[in-house]
C-alpha cells in the first residue's frame, strides 16, 4: 500500500509511524511546496508542489498519485481539507481513496462559529460567541459575558490574529485590526461569510487534547484524552494521558454525530468541572504523538480501516503517562528557496 502524506511540514514523527506500519509492504510519499520541510527527509518519495490554493494543485497531486501508484491521500493541514474534499470524484476515478471528511464536517471544523453552535446542538459547552461589537455589547450589558474576551479570526489556526480585551474601548479597536488584518491574509481565502471575526468568552483552565477516531464510514471507533501541560508555537509540547467520563462522553458524541473520517483533534478547557468546546481539526494534529506512544496506535487503525479491516479496529492507551517533545535535525535538499 501506497501512502501520500500531504502538506507533510514539519511532522516527520507521523511519516515514521506510517513507515513502521507498512514496513516492507508499502511506501510513503511526502508532498510539500519547499524541499526543506523537515518529514520529506524521512519519506521514501517526495514530489514538491504548489500552494494549496494555486489552480495547478489538484492536478499536481493527481499527477503523483499516477505516478506512485498512491493507494490512499492523507492531508496534514486544514487550509488544504475543503480544495481536497470538492476534488474527490477525481482521485476516485484514479483508484486513490481520499481520507478526507466531507465538505459539511470540514466546514463545522474550520468555522468556529459554526463549531459552537454544533457544540450547542449537541448540549456541549462552548464559549459563548459573538459575530458583531453590537451582539457582544448587548451581553455585556445584560451581564451574560464579562471581560475579559478574546477577538479572534472566525477561520484559521495557530492563534493568528488573537487579541484579548479588557475595555470597550479595546474590544472596538482589536475587532477593527483583526478584520484589516485578516483582509489581507491568505485566511481571508477560507472565509465564506462576510462575518470574518468573533468576539468569543474568555474560559481559563486546564486545557485537553482529544483524538477522536472514526472509520471511513463515519462510525466512532475510539476515543483518547490527553492533559495538555505545555505548549509551544501553538501545538502541544508536553501532555498527560488521563480518562474522564464527562469528557470520554463528550468526545463520543462528537464523533457519532459529526460523521467524520480518520482521526479528529479537538480542544476542550475545564472551568470549574465543566468541559467547554474550543476547536476541532478534522486530521492528524500536533498532539497525535502522545497519544501515539501511549498505545493508541490510530496509524495502523486508519490502514486497517483503507484496507476494509474497520471490524478489526481496537484502540486503547494507557493512563498517566506524560510525554515531551524535542527536537531533531534531518538533512534536507541544498537548496535556496
Amino acid at each position: 500500500m501506497n501512502i501520500l502524506l500531504t502538506c507533510a511540514g514539519r511532522r516527520k514523527y507521523l511519516v515514521d509511524y506510517f513507515k513502521k506500519e507498512l514496513g516492507e509492504r508499502g511506501r510513503v510519499i511526502g508532498a510539500d511546496m519547499t524541499a526543506s520541510a523537515p518529514a520529506l527527509a524521512g519519506c521514501d518519495a517526495y514530489h514538491l508542489v504548489p500552494a494549496v490554493d494555486a489552480p495547478n494543485y489538484i492536478e499536481s497531486l493527481l499527477a503523483i498519485c499516477k505516478s506512485e501508484r498512491v493507494d490512499a491521500i492523507i492531508s496534514l493541514n486544514d487550509l488544504e481539507l475543503p480544495v481536497l474534499a470538492k476534488a474527490k470524484a477525481k482521485f476516485t476515478e484514479i483508484g486513490t481513496q481520499l481520507i478526507v471528511s466531507d465538505e459539511r464536517a470540514i466546514n463545522i471544523c474550520g468555522d468556529k462559529f459554526e463549531t459552537c453552535k454544533f457544540a450547542e446542538s449537541i448540549s456541549i459547552p462552548a464559549p459563548k460567541t459573538y459575530l458583531s461589537t453590537k451582539t457582544a455589547f448587548d451581553a455585556l450589558r445584560t451581564r451574560s459575558i464579562t471581560y475579559p474576551l478574546i477577538v479572534k479570526p472566525r477561520w484559521g489556526s495557530a492563534s493568528i490574529g488573537l487579541y484579548v480585551v479588557n475595555t470597550d474601548a479595546e474590544l472596538e479597536d482589536a475587532f477593527a485590526t483583526c478584520q484589516r488584518v485578516l483582509a489581507n491574509s491568505f485566511l481571508s481565502k477560507l472565509a465564506t461569510d462576510s462575518d470574518i471575526v468573533l468576539i468569543q468568552e474568555f474560559v481559563t483552565g486546564p486545557e485537553y487534547g482529544v483524538d477522536i477516531f472514526n472509520d471511513l464510514s463515519g462510525a466512532n471507533r475510539g476515543v483518547v484524552l490527553k492533559k495538555k501541560l505545555a505548549m509551544r508555537a501553538g501545538e502541544t509540547d508536553k501532555a498527560l494521558t488521563v480518562y474522564s467520563d464527562k469528557l470520554y462522553a463528550y468526545a463520543k458524541a462528537i464523533g457519532d454525530t459529526l460523521g467524520h473520517i480518520g482521526n479528529l483533534d479537538c480542544d476542550f478547557l475545564e472551568r470549574d468541572g465543566e468541559f467547554y468546546l474550543l476547536e476541532m481539526n478534522p486530521r492528524f494534529g500536533g498532539g497525535y504523538p502522545f497519544s501515539h506512544e501511549a498505545g493508541a496506535n490510530l496509524v495502523k487503525a486508519l490502514l486497517q480501516c483503507i484496507k476494509g479491516q474497520s471490524d478489526d479496529v481496537s484502540i486503547d492507551y494507557e493512563i498517566g503517562l506524560t510525554f515531551a517533545k524535542c527536537d531533531v535535525l534531518v538533512s534536507v535538499p541544498s537548496t535556496i528557496e
